[in-house]
């Protein structure tokens, strides 16, 4: 526990005697953290029990993987960072969570013979240059359900754009803004160039790829600011699932 304790971490986790990790976020933007695990869990806990595969995309140090632990038989973390990957196992295992594997992979790698039933990235879609591809991958790797926390552009788009003559047109679901990113630092992408989307291009997207229910979270007064603002969101997209 004194490993722990000694270092600084980007999230606050609770240790077995009760006290925090010391985290290297400002105070101000610590909040966006509470507000994430206060949707997830408040959707995990209305799953039914036949849930009992989850996957933490980009998990950092595996904040979320352990909430992801206490709904799910098994749980799997991947990250490409191998700094946040050995503190997300030393934090795992000081907790007694030994339903949870980290792997070094990236969403690129990973395998779609692999999916489970509920997957879960947060933080990931606004660091990468080629989001449609992403969303593409993420709804392969998604049995059931699938949970994005992504920040979005405030504004959108609507009506049509001409295909190759005035005499006809395309309509525009979306848009996307093209921005610096920063992949020398352990939360930006692998490229120094992201896309990111508007709320209205997700829930295309999200549609397109084969979910039937798209649910955005409704932020409340107390959530982090960026959510009240519609600055960042957080949907959970449904696949039908066929009974016997």
């Amino acid at each position: 526990m004194d490993r722990a304790k000694n270092q600084k971490w980007f999230y606050e986790f609770e240790l077995p005697d009760g006290t925090r990790t010391e985290s290297y976020l400002p105070p101000a933007a610590r909040g966006v953290h509470v507000t994430r695990e206060r949707a997830l869990r408040t959707h995990l806990s209305a799953l039914d029990d036949s849930y009992s595969t989850a996957i933490d995309v980009a998990c950092h140090e595996g904040f979320f993987s352990l909430v992801l632990a206490e709904h799910f038989k098994s749980v799997t973390g991947f990250d490409r960072n191998s700094g946040t990957l050995d503190k997300a196992r030393q934090i795992s295992a000081l907790v007694g969570a030994s339903n949870i594997r980290f792997e070094d992979s990236t969403l690129e790698l990973w395998r779609e013979e692999d999916a489970a039933d509920f997957v879960l990235c947060f933080g990931l879609l606004y660091h990468v240059e080629n989001p449609i591809q992403v969303l593409r991958k993420l709804a392969a790797i998604t049995n059931r359900t699938l949970c994005i926390e992504t920040q979005v552009l405030p504004y959108d788009i609507v009506g049509k754009i001409e295909d190759g003559s005035y005499l006809w047109q395309r309509d525009l679901h979306g848009m996307f803004g093209l921005c610096v990113d920063y992949s020398d630092k352990p939360e930006g992408g692998l490229t120094d160039l992201a896309l990111v989307p508007s709320r209205q291009a997700l829930e295309f997207l999200l549609v397109k790829f084969g979910f039937s229910a798209v649910t955005f979270y409704t932020a409340a007064s107390d959530d982090y600011e960026q959510f009240t603002r519609n600055q960042r969101v957080i949907v959970f997209a449904e696949k039908s699932i066929s009974r016997p």
